[in-house]
């Protein structure tokens, strides 16, 4: 059985009025065991409510909220000193700006998990396993 790491734009898909249907109907065929968040993603979300607050407040306190539905929902795997190991490796002779995907790549590789992203031209750089449930069913 797969176990997936979902990446960001994923997670945030999965927010939005009218989500792609290709990633809710993939989501669905899914148990809960089969997916994970990296505490890096729910730093990327906490760093977006921060944007959020300085204009709209209100809308930032939505996000804060399902944020937190996420945190208690979802098993959430830390940048733990393996990963950081991990991360090491991965990130050596890699172009700056690809450090939050590469903690998530490493979380990935460290757990034995696929990162699902629409984000597939940085991480197959990474050399990690990926799935794009946008375009995949």
């Amino acid at each position: 059985m797969n176990r997936f790491l979902l990446d960001t734009n994923v997670i945030s898909e999965l927010r939005k009025p009218r989500p792609h249907g290709a990633v809710v109907a993939w989501i669905h065929d899914l148990q809960d065991e089969q997916l994970f968040l990296s505490a890096v993603t729910m730093g990327e979300l906490q760093a977006g409510i921060e944007r959020t607050r300085r204009q709209d407040p209100l809308k930032a306190a939505d996000i804060e909220s399902w944020a937190d539905q996420l945190a208690s929902s979802f098993q959430i795997l830390p940048m733990d000193t393996l990963c950081f190991r991990e991360w090491g490796r991965i990130i050596d002779r890699k172009p700056d700006g690809l450090f939050e995907d590469a903690m998530i790549a490493a979380t990935a590789r460290v757990h034995h998990l696929i990162v699902a992203t629409r984000n597939e031209a940085d991480f197959k750089r990474l050399d990690i396993r990926i799935f794009n449930p946008f375009k995949n069913s």
